[in-house]
């Protein structure tokens, strides 16, 4: 089972830190709060500025008509008045341009009214008081919003009066004003001027139409808008054009077969009102009252194959004309000619197919280009049509003539029969003949017509309004829920993005693993930074601080290094000035001599000497002169007046070689005298990145302690440790972490242990400092004492 130090602190063998990787973010916890009410605050102001959208619906059924082939009525047969319908090209049509066009001129949509509040704008529909129409438009009229207002009766356009109902010249070009009910907004109204085709597109981006189910023909229509009401009067106008378009175009084709019944009628009449009066010219003549029996019998067979053979006659004078219009027609023509006489039901259904192709065609190319593939589908479509009906009319002449002759035959075998007949009842036979078949013609014809007439009065759109329009009372957009949660993760990310980049690109030292994943030395102690401290001797000033609590660690550890050593060396250096090497050195010692043990410290930095100026002590001879000779060591010991048995060699005068002084043996000579009268030595060496000093001084050292600091020294700097100490240049090579951030000791940041377990928190390590000054500080970066 996993302890709980492998769950949440360093996994063996990685160096990955789970509960490092969560405090990096935890302690930076103010930056998320700011960020996400930073967040909230641009989305509630973002909010502001959103007009709400609502979504209107209208369910629509497409009826399917279709009728069966071997209907006995000629207009069912040819199928004139009703069609098929495709969905998809319904659903070009509802979208098309000039259908929208017709919704944005019958409501007046070109022109948009709308109130700007404080922050976001309220559209207006109806109810405004007014109305204006653009009769002449200026280079102004659609590049500018206007303003306007009703009063005293008169509307205030860009501050002139002008009245209502009449056309009136203004700087938007000529506008007619109309007087409407309403006016409860009495307020300035802004007003946006747009062309019909741009107020198309607009109106027309917000509409949707598809199909509630995949089998079905019921279409869901819904439009997007910032009114209620408007989008419902669009989609109830859309509807109201669209059945319109549709009537229009059923009733193209029964005008034009109604027209040719009434010139045939019309023609028709006056032949049979002459044949009548030839029947009665010839009985009154010739005094024939009434045939024979035989007479009539044959009379009666003559006559029907004369209908026959009339009927033959109208059907060669339709396919005829059926097959001159196809062979001369272009595919542009939808009106069919009169295939009255036709009884071929194959033929009939050829050319209602033929019929509804083109009707088609022309309805799609009033919405779309010629050039669309449905048009060029249709294209092929009528032309295979046209071969078929063609070659369908071949056979059925070639049929057609065969019973003619037939007909013409038996016709000539029953007027031979009849030649024995008077020649006066063979006369009044042949006149009365022709008089029934024009009769019968005639009352064929006046039959269609009013079956015509009766289609053409009661045509009905091929759709039907299942749901009329309603809108949501919930606006679809913006989603208030979803624009929160998103600026709420906009401000999570922010700050956890910005933290990870300045991680990923931080070339410092920030926490021990950074130190331990570059080198095998030990860390013997961390110390916190020392904001606010009077003093750089803060183990005595500040004793109950955090910072001396550290120090104290730091002793207590030097104990269990090198335990047999009488006299302890300690050699202080670090990579590079500046990280804090002398205040440890002076504060290490400072702590050693509460122990009453007797310490001494060697400010070996010859080039920039800091300890003299720390504790306020002379620097005008020094080591530089027991070096070269000049004096002997014991002229050179101060005592540290603030710490008892703890005493100070300072550096003295900087000379220009202080390596080869180092180097010349009177250095050995003064350790070897000062271990015999002190506990410790402290030599606080030169910076090891910079010089060699400390590389000369360790020989005498059996401890060496090697200061990196917190934030400030760059992490390839670690791995010149981890050199050293493969090379053993220095005896028993260990590590302080100094100035480490108070927040990372809080939080145990990657330490494993941590110091987050009350300094300053109860235990009163704090002496009487000001903890708000400390904090403010902290916050304002101020200045370091080391």
């Amino acid at each position: 089972m996993n302890s709980n130090n492998e769950l949440f602190g360093e996994i063996k063998g990685s160096n990955f830190n789970l509960r490092e990787s969560i405090y990096k973010y935890l302690r930076n916890w103010y930056w998320f709060v700011i960020s996400v009410i930073l967040a909230l605050s641009f989305s509630y102001i973002y909010l502001q500025y959103q007009i709400p959208q609502f979504r209107v619906r209208i369910n629509l059924l497409i009826k399917d008509n279709k009728t069966a082939g071997d209907e006995k009525d000629l207009l069912k047969q040819l199928n004139i008045t009703t069609s098929d319908k495709i969905l998809d090209n319904e659903i070009q049509i509802l979208a098309s341009n000039i259908l929208m066009e017709r919704v944005v001129e019958g409501l007046g949509l070109q022109t948009s009214y709308y109130i700007q509040n404080h922050i976001a704008k309220k559209i207006l529909y109806k109810n405004i008081g007014f109305n204006i129409n653009v009769l002449k438009p200026n280079e102004l009229t659609y590049n500018k919003v206007w303003v306007a207002k009703v009063e005293n009766n008169n509307l205030i356009f860009e501050g002139k009066k002008f009245p209502f109902n009449q056309a009136v010249e203004t700087s938007a070009g000529q506008i007619f004003i109309t007087k409407t009910t309403g006016n409860a907004f009495n307020r300035e109204v802004n007003i946006k001027f747009n062309t019909i085709e741009s107020a198309t597109l607009i109106f027309q981006s917000a509409l949707t139409i598809e199909p509630a189910t995949k089998e079905g023909t019921v279409l869901n229509i819904s439009v997007v808008d910032a009114d209620v009401q408007r989008g419902i009067d669009i989609l109830n106008k859309l509807v109201e054009e669209y059945n319109l378009a549709t009537i229009e175009d059923k009733n193209i084709t029964a005008t034009s077969q109604l027209n040719f019944l009434k010139d045939r009628i019309n023609s028709l009449a006056v032949e049979l009102s002459s044949a009548e009066k030839n029947v009665q010219t010839y009985k009154s003549s010739n005094g024939v009252v009434d045939l024979g029996a035989a007479a009539s019998s044959f009379f009666n067979a003559i006559r029907g194959n004369d209908a026959e053979l009339n009927k033959m006659d109208l059907q060669l004078g339709a396919l005829n004309n059926l097959e001159t219009y196809l062979k001369n027609s272009n595919d542009n023509q939808a009106r069919l000619p009169s295939t009255y006489g036709v009884l071929d039901p194959t033929l009939l259904n050829l050319v209602q197919q033929l019929g509804q192709a083109q009707i088609r065609k022309e309805s799609l190319l009033r919405t779309i280009p010629e050039t669309n593939p449905i048009v060029g589908s249709l294209n092929d479509q009528i032309k295979a049509l046209k071969e078929t009906i063609l070659q369908t009319i071949q056979n059925m002449r070639t049929g057609i003539e065969i019973n003619r002759q037939e007909l013409k035959s038996q016709s000539a075998r029953y007027e031979s029969i009849i030649g024995g007949v008077p020649s006066k009842e063979r006369g009044l036979i042949d006149i009365m003949r022709d008089q029934s078949i024009k009769n019968n013609l005639f009352t064929f014809l006046l039959q269609k017509r009013e079956e015509t007439a009766l289609s053409l009065a009661s045509s009905v759109a091929d759709s039907r309004v299942i749901d009329t329009a309603k809108g949501s009372r919930v606006p679809i957009k913006p989603v208030k829920s979803t624009i929160y949660l998103t600026f709420l993760l906009i401000g999570i990310f922010i700050p956890f993005s910005v933290i990870a980049i300045k991680e990923t690109l931080n070339i410092k030292v920030k926490k021990r693993s950074d130190i331990s994943m570059h080198t095998s030395a030990t860390i013997v102690a961390d110390i916190s930074e020392s904001i606010g401290m009077k003093s750089d001797l803060v183990v005595i000033s500040n004793s109950r601080s955090i910072v001396a609590e550290q120090f104290r660690t730091l002793r207590s550890n030097l104990q269990y290094i090198n335990p047999d050593e009488k006299t302890k060396v300690i050699l202080m250096t670090s990579s590079i000035s500046g990280e804090g090497k002398s205040f440890i050195s002076l504060n290490l010692g400072a702590s050693l001599a509460t122990l009453n043990k007797k310490v001494i410290i060697l400010e070996m930095d010859l080039r920039k000497p800091k300890l003299n100026k720390s504790l306020g002590i002379k620097n005008d001879i020094g080591l530089s002169n027991y070096l070269i000779g000049q004096t002997e060591y014991q002229n050179l010991i101060q005592e540290i007046k603030e710490q008892p048995n703890y005493y100070i060699i300072t550096s003295g005068p900087k000379p220009p070689n202080p390596a080869e002084l180092l180097l010349n043996g009177r250095m050995s000579i003064l350790i070897e005298q000062l271990k015999k009268e002190y506990d410790y030595i402290i030599l606080d060496a030169p910076p090891i990145g910079v010089v060699t000093d400390a590389q000369i001084l360790a020989q005498y050292a059996n401890v060496t302690f090697y200061v990196v600091r917190y934030n400030y020294t760059v992490k390839a700097q670690i791995q010149l440790i981890e050199d050293l100490k493969e090379r053993n240049i220095f005896n028993s090579l260990n590590i302080v972490f100094n100035s480490v951030d108070m927040k990372e000791l809080a939080y145990g940041y990657g330490y494993g242990y941590g110091y987050g377990y009350g300094y300053g928190y109860g235990y009163g390590y704090y002496e009487k400092d000001d903890n708000k000054k400390k904090y403010l500080s902290r916050i304002f970066n101020l200045k370091r004492k080391k």
